[in-house]
């Protein structure tokens, strides 16, 4: 009886990615490979470009990665034995910047370019904690006196404000010539945000949400519960704040403070959640641990769906501009596309 090795050799052919998990990632990110025929074993490997991605766990159909750093990578491989996948589109982030130490969200300059900290210990004076970094990755350091900069945020007419934890100050940087406190006294500040008004909000992170006008009048917000690191905040176009913060408890969550100061609990569940930042489309991105993914992932305020969107190891916080993410880590800042959807 002849041999039947058509079976065989169809198999091998057929060995492809059909889908992955997020479609976008950053090195260090685990994600999820669907695939047919792979074959687990010392002569099997997933691609990024020319680079091996490490395989924490394989079968036929399902292989999930860490993602290595490969900036010219176009997409992902399987590669068993002599034989090759076709490539299957994916958004690796690039690594932008690095020896840095931001602790809260980057911002976006009016010029473009992101703004990111060296934040140092608490107490440690650093030559140059506030960073410029282009599109590009070109980095320009600021040489000012600002002890521990923590939180970021633009006003409506383009001057930075810069929370400091160390001494409880709000410092406005004009034109990035001129520091000037416009408030002390601000417990442990970490978060900020400007409403449409041009009034700043401040997180208190031993639990309380501060407004100051344009005439630098402070008064207390709302209260929350405490966080153990910080609160990170950002703000939607109708002024109502998001607002995160890591505390003791197992899972934490996501609220959102009206303009009269109702606070409401969005979301329920999360792990250690950080940093956020709104797509143009109205979605929210958030850095955080959600059942075994760590990330970001795209909340909907108008439906509430909730999905796991960029694949990452911890983040602090992120920003957008451009259909482009700006993600950061504890020491770097990565870049990566922003698009709908890859499509096998």
């Amino acid at each position: 009886m002849p041999c039947n090795i058509s079976g065989a050799m169809k198999k091998t052919r057929d060995l492809r990615i059909t889908g992955v998990f997020p479609l976008s990632g950053v090195p260090g990110g685990h994600l999820l490979v669907r695939c047919q025929n792979f074959k687990p074993g010392l002569e099997s490997k997933v691609l990024l470009g020319d680079v091996e991605a490490f395989i924490l766990s394989a079968s036929e159909d399902r292989v999930l990665i860490r993602l290595p750093e490969s900036p010219y990578s176009l997409g992902l491989t399987l590669r068993v034995g002599g034989e090759t996948s076709p490539l299957f589109p994916f958004n690796l982030a690039v690594l932008l910047a690095a020896e840095l130490h931001p602790v809260m969200n980057p911002v976006i300059a009016p010029d473009g370019s992101i703004i990111t900290t060296i934040s140092g210990a608490r107490g440690q004076d650093v030559d140059t904690p506030l960073v410029r970094i282009s599109r590009q990755g070109d980095k320009a350091p600021y040489s000012c006196e600002i002890m521990n900069p923590t939180g970021l945020a633009f006003s409506p007419d383009g001057q930075l404000y810069i929370s400091s934890r160390h001494d409880g100050t709000i410092l406005k940087y004009t034109d990035f010539e001129h520091i000037e406190v416009v408030a002390e006294d601000m417990g442990i500040p970490c978060g900020m945000v400007f409403d449409s008004k041009g009034n700043l909000y401040v997180g208190d992170r031993t639990g309380r949400i501060w407004e100051i006008d344009k005439a630098g009048s402070k008064k207390e917000f709302v209260l929350l519960e405490p966080s153990i690191s910080a609160y990170h905040m950002t703000i939607d176009n109708q002024d109502r704040i998001y607002v995160t913060g890591p505390t003791f408890a197992a899972r934490d969550c996501l609220y959102r403070i009206s303009v009269d100061g109702n606070v409401e609990t969005l979301l329920y569940g999360l792990a250690r959640p950080q940093g956020m930042a709104f797509l143009p489309e109205g979605d929210l991105l958030i850095a955080a641990g959600c059942k075994g993914k760590k990330g970001i992932f795209r909340y909907s305020p108008a439906d509430g769906s909730f999905r796991f969107h960029i694949a990452a190891p911890i983040l602090v916080g992120l920003a957008v501009a451009d259909r482009t993410a700006y993600l950061v880590t504890g020491d770097a800042i990565y870049s990566v596309p922003l698009p709908g959807s890859i499509v096998n």
